[in-house]
């Protein structure tokens, strides 16, 4: 924001929110913002940006989106390894893998908004920035979701046997649903987003009217961070704690291998979205008490943010490396995958063993 114009009163932003609400650009929600923080000369901050998010965004793109196209290759091809009676994770699995595709379609449209501004128009705005929150919302409740299909085969097998037919029914609705709630959650995204032009260039931002912006921002936060975020992690921190005990209980650590891949899952995207997630709680904090209006403490905050953004940013490329570092499983059927395709026959260093009936037993969770 140029030092020597004040901003619109009409016309806030929510830093942070989104994808392009751009973290410099004020959080006020009317006339009577500081008024230190109404000329704070951010300009350092969105040198920052230029030099941090287009390159990063690119490299995230470019191997996320091999990593998951894999993934997608490897679940869809191998037909045979969608065994019945362990399908259910794979469904949820897939669908993360499609979430993520989702999202890093949209990164190369965010990497050329940080040089060159935003020229695709408001249509295009609110759909991207729309994605990011769908993505983030629907990856959190797939994962409860199969931490409570773990939970089931695991803790209660003779109950999963029995019922896996009803299971594979439910499990087609609840993914349905999920999606239909994670659009639910970004729909604040598609009313309120828009496109401005700022110092010269067309932002991308999401914008709150000033006489009632503070109580919505407060408010659509407070429910996207509550039920996107946190709810799905105390169910699978609930899961996880159940079954770690049970496995404890029955010394049957060796039989669920494959479970340590899902945890590691778990565990990269709490690594990755709690920061930016704690980032939503001050923003929260802010529009309610209106507290932070220093401009050095905003201009860090803001960096912070954008570094905070980043990290969460690159979890859809992180989780094919886990698929390839920790699932001997995946590998094996990539390395058959590529032997069938004309390729060298030892691409993997773990050599495909034959299926067997245990592969598709419940107990074995997925084939990871």
């Amino acid at each position: 924001m140029d030092h020597t114009e004040a901003p619109d009163p009409e016309t806030w932003s929510t830093p942070w929110l989104t994808p392009w609400s751009d973290p410099w650009s004020g959080s006020g929600s009317g006339p009577t913002e500081d008024y230190e923080l109404l000329f704070c000369d951010r300009s350092p901050v969105r040198s920052f940006r230029t030099a941090l998010e287009p390159a990063l965004f690119w490299t995230v793109a470019a191997v996320g989106l091999m990593g998951n196209l894999l993934v997608l290759w490897v679940y869809l091809c191998r037909g045979r390894g969608l065994c019945k009676g362990r399908g259910l994770t794979h469904l949820y699995l897939l669908h993360l893998c499609a979430a993520d595709l989702l999202f890093l379609l949209t990164l190369p449209l965010w990497a050329q908004s940080g040089t060159a501004g935003w020229i695709y128009g408001e249509a295009l705005c609110k759909a991207t920035t729309a994605v990011y929150k769908v993505n983030l919302f629907s990856v959190s409740l797939f994962l409860a979701c199969i931490s409570v299909d773990r939970y089931v085969v695991i803790v209660h097998p003779t109950v999963a046997l029995n019922s896996q037919m009803r299971r594979q029914r439910w499990a087609r609705i609840v993914s349905v649903s999920m999606w239909l709630l994670a659009v639910i959650l970004a729909a604040p995204e598609l009313a309120f987003t828009t496109v401005i032009e700022q110092d010269g260039l067309m932002t991308c931002r999401t914008l709150f009217p000033a006489y009632w912006g503070r109580i919505v921002k407060a408010t659509v936060l407070s429910l996207q961070v509550a039920v996107g975020f946190f709810l799905p992690l105390v169910v699978m921190a609930v899961c996880y704690a159940v079954i770690g005990r049970r496995l404890l209980l029955t010394r049957t650590f060796h039989k669920h291998r494959p479970l340590v891949v899902v945890m590691a899952i778990v565990l990269v995207f709490i690594v990755t979205q709690l920061p930016h997630s704690c980032v939503l709680i001050a923003e929260i904090w802010d529009a309610h008490s209106a507290a932070l209006t220093d401009c050095e403490t905003r201009k860090v905050l803001d960096k912070a943010g954008l570094v905070l953004r980043a990290l969460a940013y690159s979890h859809p490329a992180l989780n094919p490396f886990l698929y390839a570092l920790i699932g001997r499983r995946f590998r094996q059927e990539v390395s058959m995958l590529l032997q069938r395709s004309g390729f060298r026959k030892k691409v993997f260093l773990s050599k495909p063993r034959p299926r067997t009936l245990s592969d598709c037993d419940t107990s074995q969770g997925l084939s990871l």
